[in-house]
């Protein structure tokens, strides 16, 4: 027969869970003592395995629970011991963590929203799906234009109520036709926010980029207001005197140019300072930055405006190709491309 009492000793003189496991499968294991002597009551007769049960049954309990008892107590001691090699001093300062910034583009971005609303611009951001009518027919864009077509724009499987096919926006003047509607006239707005082209990329041209187009119209607006707005805002974008930015490094020309929806059109062009694998200086290639013109008289029509009581100005600009030229960026995809180094240089 087992003796109790010697069991739970042993169980009680472990000093760690090894022994402790040990122990427990000397006594209590499938190959223990007691499972050899519940063997036996296959045989016993019916008056010894009454007698004989109850005994091992008492066994079993008293064992198991000096086993569990001294467990827990070994359990507790092994977590002190843990602690007190991993004492945390609550003193000491925090790991700092580094943290994010913004990119040089929403910095920009916000710097010309700013900039914007203090020269009373409403400033709308909109939304990246538009339909047809948005984006080229309520622009004086037939809907027969190339720029209709696949290789430059990228056309979504869902449609509009009519039907027609929904499209990513080429452009932010895509809510120019919806804004005038809302705000009424007078009216100066601009419009910042992601636009997509379905074109090849290089240096200066990427799928997605960031644009700002902008709106004034009043009665009696000339092209010397359209001038004198285009020459304050890039003026103190990239052309800010005693800065990084002044006339010095950044280069600016004015050109003839065509939209469908302005006339007459302008370009402006910007070049900055580089240089070469030689160290020598030299300037970039002239950059296209900003579009401006007359609101064509069509557009007002579609807006539901008679041109002949009111006309305005319409500009725009790409914010990635602002940001190259005022940080001497020789290639505009490295703000899409996810190079951390990029990213932490500025």
């Amino acid at each position: 027969m087992i003796d109790i009492q010697s069991a739970i000793q042993s169980i009680q003189s472990a000093t760690n869970s090894i022994d402790l496991q040990t122990t427990f499968d000397a006594f209590l294991g499938k190959k223990g003592q007691l499972a050899e002597l519940f063997k036996k009551l296959a045989v016993a007769s019916p008056e010894e395995k009454k007698e004989l049960g109850q005994t091992l049954s008492t066994a079993k309990e008293q064992i198991t629970s000096a086993y569990l008892s001294k467990a827990k107590e070994l359990q507790i001691a092994e977590i002190n011991i843990q602690l007190e090699s991993d004492i945390v001093d609550s003193t000491i300062p925090a790991a700092q963590r580094p943290t994010g910034h913004a990119s040089l583009l929403t910095q920009t971005r916000r710097e010309v929203e700013e900039l914007c609303h203090n020269m009373w611009f409403i400033v709308e951001h909109g939304h990246d799906i538009v339909t047809k009518f948005e984006n080229f027919t309520s622009l004086n864009i037939p809907l027969t234009h190339p720029a209709t077509e696949m290789h430059d724009t990228l056309y979504m499987d869902q449609t509009d109520p009519d039907g027609a096919q929904l499209l990513l926006r080429t452009h932010t003047t895509s809510l120019q036709n919806s804004l005038i509607k809302k705000y009424g006239l007078p009216l100066k707005v601009v419009m910042p926010g992601k636009v997509y082209r379905n074109e090849n990329t290089d240096a200066t041209h990427d799928t997605t980029f960031y644009q700002l187009d902008g709106i004034v119209i009043d009665k009696n607006i000339t092209i010397g207001h359209m001038i004198q707005t285009m020459k304050t805002i890039i003026g103190a974008l990239v052309n800010e005197d005693s800065s990084p930015r002044s006339t010095a490094r950044v280069e600016v020309r004015t050109r003839p140019a065509y939209f469908p929806f302005v006339e007459p059109g302008i370009e402006m062009d910007a070049r900055y300072p580089i240089i070469d694998e030689n160290g020598n200086k030299t300037r970039s290639k002239w950059m296209e930055i900003v579009w401006a013109g007359m609101i064509h008289p069509e557009v007002l029509i579609q807006a539901g405006i008679d041109p002949s009581e009111y006309n305005g100005f319409a500009f725009g600009f790409g914010i990635n190709r602002l940001v190259a030229v005022r940080h001497s960026i020789k290639d505009i995809r490295y703000f899409t491309n996810g190079d951390l180094r990029f990213v932490k240089s500025f």
